[in-house]
């Protein structure tokens, strides 16, 4: 019975050891302390201004749930790669969305080959969106700005690649009034698990 008990007690300690280090960790920036600070390690973290609002996104794991992973899909014939930062604003959930072609990325090690590389966001092949409560017509609203991945690299294990950057740029809303995405920054760790090759395009 104590044997049965230890080895249980064992066990949830791991469990807990291993979920903590999967959460995200939130390092407040500052200037503005709403915001994560602007980090290169990987911590499960991005954040910007919207207006005069605060989008975050903060990893978490928890038992058979997950929430705010980020997710990169590619689809080979057109050149194509999206990435989805999920997060929230205001208890609302939403989500910082990138849609870049002809970048050559095709498999997960290609990552790599973003470090350094300043893209121009032009509302053709290269887009920004900001999608608030998973609302499709979002995508009819073309953000032009910039995506900079400032630091693109291997974790020290190479599970995964840190990839590290910041980003802006601006769209019209439901009103044609601009809407601002500013000061924003991301800091995820990328498993092959976050990363979708796809043949045809959706």
């Amino acid at each position: 019975m104590k044997k049965y008990v230890y080895t249980n007690s064992i066990l949830i300690v791991l469990a807990c050891l291993i979920l903590s280090a999967c959460e995200g960790t939130f390092i407040p920036d500052p200037i503005d302390p709403r915001l994560p600070k602007y980090t290169e390690n990987g911590y499960g973290t991005a954040g910007a201004f919207i207006n005069d609002r605060i989008w975050t996104s903060h990893v978490n794991y928890g038992f058979l749930t997950s929430s705010d992973k980020p997710m990169i899909k590619v689809w080979h014939e057109q050149d194509s790669l999206r990435f989805t930062f999920s997060g929230s604003i205001e208890q609302t959930s939403a989500s910082v969305e990138f849609h870049l072609t002809g970048l050559g990325i095709t498999k997960f090690e290609d990552l790599i080959d973003l470090n350094e590389q300043k893209i121009s966001l032009n509302g053709n092949k290269n887009i920004g969106y900001y999608i608030e409560n998973y609302s499709s017509s979002s995508y009819d609203k073309k953000g032009i700005g910039q995506i900079y991945f400032r630091n693109v690299q291997y974790n020290n294990d190479k599970s995964a690649i840190i990839i590290s950057g910041t980003f802006g740029f601006s769209l019209p809303d439901t009103h044609q009034i601009p809407l601002k995405v500013n000061s924003g920054r991301f800091d995820y760790k990328i498993f092959k698990t976050n990363f979708e090759q796809h043949d045809e395009y959706e």
